[in-house]
């Protein structure tokens, strides 16, 4: 037998063998790409605070101008700024996590509203700040915080999990509410953006005391959102269970053990609202159309469902030339409309603290 024949079996052996620690490093480039955050919020911490915050766009990369570019409230934000404000250190129970929290309190009668920024933003950016303005104009009282990884807040990794860490950073600001400030639970709800929909609608399934959740631009499911993150970048679909593969190792987080979706399917006699624009580019408007679907689905008697979604794209100018944006920009081109749902449903879902001494 020649020394190449020989060699055969050693080599194929050898490549069988490797072959576990190719996928797992494949995924993990995957996995780490995808989940890291941005430590310094995109720019937004250094530039907005509640007292002067302004709008900055970023590029979707769309080739083409797919979209009708809307006008935007960008420029006049003034009144919205606000006047006061306290900051808060928020502790995640048997972790060694400090969220960093700006709170806002109006009145101590009126409902409260915690609300939870998206992937690689925090607080200061205005996909939270415009909402808690508009809601703290109406008399409710605000908190925003960092979720951990993000902003102010305790660096645990450096990545995103999806939510599946991060739904725990809300529940405690949520109970921390109601230890420290004497709130009872159904005068609380939740606003969550993007990630922070994710991670609003996961809190919202997990604990059953949350009364009311509205979600802006939420993914249903992150094992649909990788996959399709994958296939536009032209990337094997399969790459996507490498990567939530790599997430187990590295992290220990599965990606897809809570979705989304699961707290429409278990609302019962709760409330809440899904909004998107329909011409969402960085998560496809399917995903809030199957929570919308699926919360209409299974509510019960006393609980409550709205959904809306409309056409909303913004064009902006960065340093390559024109961009369209179209993730997260219904309140920026249809504020009126924005405010006035998200007003109203708060105060039909949740109690004033007058009802419930």
């Amino acid at each position: 037998m020649s020394g190449w024949k020989r060699a055969v079996p050693a080599i194929l052996v050898l490549l069988i063998a490797s072959m576990p620690i190719v996928y797992y490093q494949v995924g993990n480039l995957v996995y780490t790409q995808a989940a890291a955050t941005n430590l310094e919020c995109s720019g937004h911490s250094a530039r907005n605070s509640p007292d002067e915050f302004s709008v900055e766009l970023w590029n979707e990369d769309i080739a083409e101008g797919l979209f009708e570019k809307n006008e935007t409230l960008a420029g006049d934000l003034e009144h919205l700024w606000f006047d006061s404000w306290d900051n808060a250190t928020i502790d995640v129970p048997d972790e060694e996590i400090t969220l960093a929290a700006w709170i806002m309190e109006s009145n101590e009668s009126r409902p409260w509203v915690i609300l939870t920024h998206g992937i690689r933003s925090c607080k200061a950016n205005h996909e939270v700040l415009i909402p808690a303005a508009w809601l703290h104009q109406a008399d409710f009282n605000v908190v925003l915080f960092d979720m951990r990884d993000h902003g102010n807040s305790s660096i645990e990794d450096g990545l995103v999990s999806a939510g599946q860490r991060e739904w725990r950073d809300i529940v405690a600001v949520w109970s921390w509410l109601q230890d420290e400030k004497d709130v009872d639970a159904s005068n609380i709800g939740i606003y969550g953006v993007s990630l922070g929909a994710g991670a609003a609608a996961i809190a919202f399934e997990q604990v059953e005391e949350i009364e009311a959740v509205f979600l802006e631009s939420a993914y249903s499911s992150m094992d649909k959102i990788l996959k399709e993150e994958l296939e536009f970048a032209g990337f094997p679909p399969f790459l996507k269970d490498a990567a939530v593969f790599a997430g187990k190792i590295s992290s220990g987080d599965n990606l897809v053990k809570y979705e989304p979706i699961s707290a429409a399917k278990n609302i019962g006699n709760r409330s809440m609202f899904v909004t998107q624009s329909e011409e969402d580019y960085r998560i496809k408007i399917h995903h809030g159309q199957s929570i919308c679907e699926e919360a209409q689905a299974n509510v019960g008697p006393e609980g409550h469902v709205e959904c809306w979604f409309a056409p909303s794209s913004v064009a902006h100018q960065d340093g390559q030339g024109e961009g369209v944006l179209s993730h997260i920009t219904l309140m920026l081109t249809q504020p009126d409309t924005y405010r006035t749902h998200l007003v109203d449903f708060f105060e039909e879902s949740l109690a004033s603290q007058e009802a419930v001494v």
